[in-house]
């Protein structure tokens, strides 16, 4: 606009009735094109907008490692470093609250996955410790250490008390020595008795559970989705397509440190036969899950 026309504008002077005409054609237009009722604003939150902040909040792989590295941290029932109460929640549909929550699976996948290596660690060495003549002596003496927090000592003990009793239950029935095929039948449900001990009574960790609300009988501020809770193993109340737990890249410093092979088991004395590293261990047991392999059979049937 022009700087004299709106001088001219300034000293204009209207018809009172004219402008009450406008007004009110000015009004009636506004309803004609569908302008929506005050009290019923349009929403500005979406599904859409919470998947896309999901997927941006699970990508984070700092989170992930920080879970990883919590786990692998909290031993022998010590300090707990689990800190996924700490991740802020909305419940909403919004961007944030679905970053927020995929940062929350991501912190739980790895504070998982560290559990469940260490899981596969010992009852890798459980197994191996109980196949063995003397399987019975050693079962009925050994003492299993439950720490429910999730973390490497928790995992470990879990493993190798289950791992144990398989070792023990293969060598009294004249299988051969396969510690994998032994975990993939255990995580697919089967349970075994053997020497008066039996694996499926020990307490698992479970996914996305705050170790201080299990040990504290607290309320948790989140709990994972039912359709994507975890468990080391199947059962009858677990569904096939559960979430797939993210497995992810393994970091150099990480493969160093796992890339141990000890002589003996912190369980017992017998001189451990396994001639492979935790690491390809691990690794052995990502194939077969990549693979999708089952056991060869079923020890159960």
């Amino acid at each position: 606009m022009q700087p004299e026309k709106v001088i001219a504008m300034k000293y204009l002077t209207l018809d009172p009735k004219a402008i009450l005409i406008a007004t009110g054609l000015g009004l009636v237009a506004l309803l004609l094109a569908g302008c929506p009722p005050i009290d019923n604003p349009p929403p500005t939150d979406s599904q859409a907008e919470y998947d896309a902040g999901y997927d941006d909040g699970f990508a984070v792989d700092e989170e992930y490692w920080q879970g990883f590295d919590d786990s692998y941290d909290t031993v022998d029932g010590g300090t707990i470093y689990y800190s996924g109460s700490e991740i802020p929640y909305y419940d909403e549909l919004s961007y944030d609250a679905g970053y927020w929550d995929g940062v929350w699976y991501a912190y739980n996948d790895g504070y998982f996955v560290a559990y469940d290596y260490a899981f596969t660690v010992g009852f890798s060495e459980g197994y191996d410790v109980a196949f063995q003549p003397g399987y019975a002596i050693f079962l009925q003496n050994d003492q299993h250490l439950e720490y429910l927090d999730g973390g490497f000592s928790d995992g470990y003990n879990d493993g190798f008390s289950e791992g144990s009793v398989f070792g023990a239950w293969d060598y009294a029935n004249g299988w051969p020595f396969d510690w994998l095929d032994g975990m993939l039948d255990y995580r697919s449900g089967t349970d075994l008795d053997i020497a008066g001990v039996g694996t499926g009574y020990i307490e698992l960790y479970q996914y996305g559970t705050d170790p201080v609300d299990l040990l504290k009988s607290t309320t948790p501020v989140r709990t994972a989705d039912p359709a994507k809770a975890l468990a080391i193993r199947n059962d009858a109340k677990q569904k096939a397509d559960t979430h797939d737990l993210s497995y992810r890249d393994i970091p150099a410093a990480v493969r160093t440190d796992w890339n141990r092979d000890p002589a003996t088991s912190p369980r017992s004395d017998a001189a451990l036969r396994l001639d492979t590293t935790w690491l390809e261990r691990i690794e052995e047991y990502r194939d077969a899950i990549g693979a999708k392999a089952a056991p060869k059979q079923s020890r159960g049937e």
